[in-house]
């Protein structure tokens, strides 16, 4: 079980999120956001951990996409897996993947101006882009 993996969503900032299969545990989500870890977890989506990079703002990382319910946004590359009934890490079921993924491309940050804008104003013009349904 040492090298088991779980299906996640990992989005990098100005990216398309992508579902993929990473490492179970914590030094695969560390690798992944390049740092210690802290949560990132998205509004509704209690069946869901989200991790960021604890340090992401304090070092300068890139933004990444919006969380206007929180009135905030979460910078660096983050990673969203499923949460097992235990609190640990499980993969993440194809309705989780497709539900975190939209919400990441509705609220994807598109430039470092954009985000200071909506970061200080509170999201007053803030509205998340929709995207087509196929």
């Amino acid at each position: 079980m040492e090298n088991e993996k779980i299906t996640a969503v990992v989005k990098a900032p100005y990216e398309k999120p992508k579902t993929m299969e990473i490492d179970k545990g914590l030094e695969a989500l560390q690798n992944i956001v390049g740092g210690d870890i802290c949560a990132a977890d998205l509004p509704d989506m209690d069946d869901v951990f989200g991790f960021c990079n604890d340090e992401g703002l304090l070092i300068g990382l890139k933004p990444n996409f919006y969380r206007p319910e929180y009135g905030d946004g979460i910078v660096g590359a983050a990673v969203f897996v499923g949460a097992g009934a235990d609190g640990r890490s499980i993969s993440l079921t194809p309705e989780q993947a497709k539900k975190v993924t939209t919400y990441l491309e509705e609220n994807s940050v598109e430039s470092s101006y954009e985000f200071l804008y909506h970061i200080e104003t509170g999201f007053q013009n803030y509205k998340p882009k929709r995207q087509s349904v196929m």
